[in-house]
């Protein structure tokens, strides 16, 4: 058999094969190559490229439809619905544009289809209708702001692209498409929840409507409480009316800050109210009679002035806490120099102490004893065995002998003012004394010694006063500022003290020479001249005019906000110019010039005390002070110092557009709320479109405590407590203050209640009248009857007990006693008026500080009640209510207010009072505008809070699903005011018996209640 490797039959050979197909190849490429696309290739293509445009316009526009609904009907707060859920609660707004983005863009691929023959192409996002599926699909889509906000730069992931040849399937793609709108909705809402968070924030909390609530209140509050100080009949100093308007006015100049600018109609409003409101300031005639909206609040859909300027802005000469208040040391300063004349301790803080104490010696006797012979002194000698010692006296007969020998010399610093030598024998006899049983017998013995004795008598000036250490000459030798003694009289007295008081200088020798000498130094004051006191007060007085001089400047702020010692700042400044004050030479002329100079250093140093004594009492009312703010929120003084201070923040006008390049562009807004101007009195849909219809809308709601309305009881008494030790009474000055202020008033309801308080003040002006009698008869040298008679006739200078116990407490009354007491005087002096009235006025001061001067407070409470009552009564009984305001302001306008700082009687420096307030607030509706349309026909150009709620068909049933509400912008923010006026007077706060003043539907603005079912949106 033949192999198949070896048969060649029918074979072709290998290279005809490679030509074959190299030859069949080439005829195929070639008409593969010269062949058209099919038909069906061809429609595929047009159609996916159609599609693909189709979706990206699609997109566009339900992009713009998207932002223009979601500007409409924000969602800011989600519902609690499967739906609702969708959407988070950081985020809610950008989740339902998202949502409504997606929703909008289905509904739109549906509708968008491109044919091509029996080509069909369209473009789809995934089908969503349960909440699962829409928050997957709500994922796919990405928004962004872009330029500022100005556009809306959106993403969505997985949009599919579908060509179908009738029902075969040709292509399918997923895209990513991405387009950039001009619309700034997202601008508008980040505006509007920006312009939300600046209303609720707190004065320190950063720039917001609390803050500028504070700079528009500080210059009302402090104009109308120097007004009210000044004597102007102002019986609230911070009203509801005051409150509703500078909220206003901080609420537009909010809303400036935000948008650019503010709404065109509040600002025609705010006009209109800060007009009525001076009129009503000027007029004391403040209406409450619900009319007030209209005459505020424009008609809807009027034209405004886009021009016009906020109204209100602050004067630059108007009182306010920038103030400079000059605190001086004179009142002190003339009280220290009155109590060093009076004080009769003995002390360096007395005058006559700090006169003596100049002239003080001390002296002392300088001794030297030599023994020139001694005998043995006799030992014990028992009489006999078993005799016991028991005891030994020894007793000594001197004789003296005068003699003639060196005595000791003076040290250092010591004069010897006499000296003189002795012999002395003392002659010693000894008795023991012995027992044995019942037996005593006595011994005895003697012995002599001879000593020569030398005494001599030395002082050395040691004045003991706070004078600067300097030389003094001369001293004990007659001469000096008066030509006066000086020392030279110590000798003298040294001699008598020293040596006569102790016998003689033979019985001094003898008990040297005995080691028994009893006193050898002693403290020695020589006479001082007649005039040395008068001298020494006139250069006191002098020195107490240059105290009086002194003063530290603080700022009225920091004094309204207990921020800030005085009294501690003015002890530091004496401290400091002690030396200048006390201005010693720098030799002393004489005795007299440093008891001259010791006495500045007294008064000097009292002043300094009492200084310090108001230091302290500061301190521990600031304390009190700091509880009560507490009780409103405020940490502390200093916290209360830091609100004053945000007043002054400067105000930085913002761009009037929200700026952006293309493809969105600038844009301006015009804010619109409705209400425009917000007021706490009712609002209907007929002024505010905003306003739902047959609805009560209360869009503004006030608070306002006067926290020391009144100087005592509440927080005043906490504040004052150190003035009395019984919180049951009240200071003599309140007490007249009330006393007086109800005489125009004082009918039958009044009258009993005043009768008594009348009866309480005159008796604690007994005691009062007690203290000035003895002042006058300690200060002059009249007699008992000729005092009492001076001290009556100053008191009959004002008719009744109220007008007596104020001329007490400001220092009137000790005046007019020292003119009465000086009258009476064989030569009126006016020096002699001068110092004691000064003696008078610390007398006062003193008894003003006892509690036997203070009246029970429930007398003068209901004393003050009582004229409220029927200053209200008149009110309503005036033919109009002009004259009835101005009434009950006339009254209630004598009734004293706010805490005394450092309350001291006759002394402090200013008269405080602090308002807690408190707004909140809502908008019925509150639009932004934009000032013109987007670029674009998907522009958003309103955007709309007003409370209502956001229903949308979402899973294609036909039916709306809520997803949320849209807030209506409403705001709480507080603050606190507080002012300083100068001492004396009335003080400053609301003397109408008002001290919570309550405005609008407090604690709720809006209709009824914070609910949204309860005061739904206009429609």
């Amino acid at each position: 058999m033949t192999r198949l490797a070896e048969d060649r039959r029918a074979r072709v050979p290998f290279a005809l094969l490679g030509v074959l197909l190299l030859v069949g190849a080439s005829t195929y490429a070639a008409a593969v190559t010269t062949q058209g696309p099919s038909r069906v290739d061809r429609g595929a293509a047009a159609a996916m490229d159609r599609a693909s445009a189709g979706s990206t316009a699609a997109l566009r526009s339900a992009v713009g439809e998207a932002a223009r609904a979601a500007a409409a009907e924000p969602v800011t707060d989600p519902a609690a619905t499967p739906y609702g859920r969708l959407l988070s609660d950081r985020r809610p707004f950008r989740d339902a544009l998202r949502l409504r983005i997606y929703l909008r863009l289905r509904e739109r691929l549906d509708a968008t289809r491109y044919r091509r023959g029996s080509v069909t192409a369209v473009a789809s996002v995934p089908a969503a209708t349960t909440p699962a599926e829409l928050r997957r699909a709500m994922d796919q889509v990405t928004v962004t702001r872009v330029e500022n906000g100005t556009a809306l730069r959106v993403t969505v992931r997985n949009l599919t692209l579908t060509v179908r040849d009738g029902e075969r399937l040709v292509a399918r793609e997923n895209r990513t498409r991405t387009v950039t709108v001009s619309t700034p909705v997202l601008a508008l809402h980040d505006r509007a929840s920006a312009f939300e968070t600046r209303l609720n924030r707190r004065p320190l909390e950063g720039p917001g409507l609390g803050r500028r609530l504070t700079a528009r209140l500080y210059p009302v509050a402090w104009a109308r409480g120097y007004a009210q100080y000044g004597g102007l009949p102002i019986a609230n100093v911070v009203g509801t009316r005051h409150v509703e308007t500078t909220t206003n006015g901080a609420l537009l100049e909010t809303q400036r800050a935000v948008f650019g600018r503010s709404d065109p109609a509040g600002r025609r409003a705010m006009r209109r109210a800060t007009l009525e409101l001076g009129v009503e300031d000027v007029t004391a005639a403040s209406s409450v009679d619900g009319q007030r909206a209209k005459r505020v609040l424009p008609r809807p859909n009027r034209r405004a002035n886009m021009s016009g300027e906020l109204p209100g802005r602050r004067g630059a000469s108007a009182p306010s806490p920038d103030r400079r208040l000059d605190v001086d040391v004179g009142p002190l300063a003339g009280r220290a120099l009155a109590g060093l004349r009076i004080e009769s301790v003995p002390s360096n803080r007395s005058l006559d102490a700090a006169l003596r104490a100049a002239y003080r010696v001390e002296a002392a006797l300088r001794t030297s004893r030599d023994r020139t012979y001694h005998e043995p002194r006799p030992e014990p000698d028992p009489p006999g065995p078993e005799w016991r010692l028991t005891d030994t006296s020894v007793s000594t007969d001197p004789e003296v002998q005068s003699s003639v020998g060196m005595a000791p010399t003076a040290g250092d610093g010591e004069r010897q003012f006499d000296s003189f030598s002795r012999h002395v024998v003392l002659d010693r006899r000894i008795r023991w004394t012995w027992e044995r049983g019942n037996d005593t017998l006595t011994t005895g013995g003697t012995w002599t010694e001879r000593y020569r004795v030398g005494v001599a008598v030395v002082g050395s000036y040691a004045p003991n006063g706070s004078a600067p250490d300097r030389p003094t000459a001369p001293r004990f030798e007659r001469g000096g500022a008066l030509d006066g003694p000086n020392l030279a009289d110590v000798p003298e007295k040294v001699e008598t003290r020293l040596v006569e008081r102790q016998g003689g200088r033979d019985a001094v020798a003898a008990a040297v020479a005995n080691a028994s000498l009893g006193t050898t130094e002693a403290a020695v004051y020589g006479d001082r001249p007649s005039d040395l006191r008068s001298w020494t007060y006139d250069d006191l007085t002098r020195l107490r005019e240059q105290l009086a001089d002194r003063s530290v400047e603080v700022r009225a702020g920091r004094v309204a906000t207990y921020t800030v010692n005085p009294p501690a700042k003015l002890a530091a400044t004496l401290r400091e110019r002690r030396a200048a004050l006390v201005d010693p030479p720098e030799q002393y002329r004489g005795a007299a010039d440093r008891a001259r100079v010791n006495a500045r250093v007294a008064l000097l140093d009292a002043t300094i005390d009492r200084l310090e004594r108001r230091a302290r009492t500061h301190e521990r009312t600031r304390e009190t002070f700091g509880d009560v703010l507490g009780r409103v929120g405020v940490e502390s003084p200093r916290t209360l110092r830091r609100i004053v201070e945000t007043r002054r923040t400067p105000v930085v006008s913002p761009r009037d557009r929200i700026a952006g390049s293309p493809p969105g562009g600038p844009v301006g807004v015009v804010p619109d709320g409705s209400p425009a101007y917000l007021t706490v009195e009712s609002v209907s849909h007929e002024r505010a479109r905003g306003v739902p219809p047959s609805r009560p809308y209360r869009p503004l709601a006030t608070r306002n405590v006067n926290l020391f309305a009144a100087p005592y009881g509440d927080a005043a008494d906490a504040v004052s407590a150190s003035v009395t030790a019984d919180p049951s009474r009240v200071r003599l000055r309140t007490a007249a203050r009330v006393l007086v202020a109800s005489e125009p008033v004082a009918n039958g309801s009044v009258r009993d209640r005043r009768r008594a308080l009348s009866r309480a003040v005159a008796a604690s002006l007994d005691g009062l009248r007690g203290r000035a009698r003895r002042a006058v008869r300690n200060g002059t040298r009249l007699t008992r009857p000729e005092a009492e008679a001076a001290v009556a006739a100053a008191f009959d200078r004002w008719p009744d007990p109220g007008r007596r116990a104020l001329a007490a407490a400001n220092g009137s009354l000790a005046g007019a006693i020292a003119v009465a007491a000086d009258r009476r005087a064989a030569s009126p002096q006016p020096e002699r008026v001068d110092r004691l009235e000064r003696r008078l006025d610390t007398a006062v001061a003193d008894s003003l500080r006892t509690d036997t001067t203070t009246v029970a407070e429930d007398l003068v409470s209901e004393t003050l009640t009582r004229m409220r009552d029927r200053s209200l009564e008149r009110a309503s009984e005036a033919a109009t209510e002009r004259l009835a305001r101005g009434r009950l302001n006339e009254t209630l306008g004598a009734v004293p207010a706010g805490i005394p700082v450092a309350p001291v009687p006759g002394y402090w420096y200013a008269t405080v009072n602090v308002w807690e307030v408190q707004v909140r607030g809502a908008y019925a509706r509150f639009t932004l505008r934009t000032r013109r349309g987007a670029p674009t026909p998907g522009g958003a150009s309103r955007y709309v809070r007003d409370g209502s709620t956001v229903r949308l068909d979402v899973d294609g049933d036909g039916r709306d699903e809520r997803l949320g509400r849209d807030e209506r912008i409403d705001f709480r923010t507080r603050t606190v005011v507080a002012v300083a006026v100068p001492p004396y007077r009335n003080g400053v706060g609301d003397v109408d018996g008002d001290a919570d003043e309550r405005g609008g539907s407090w604690p709720d603005p809006g209709c009824t209640s914070w609910a949204a079912d309860a005061c739904p949106a206009s429609e």
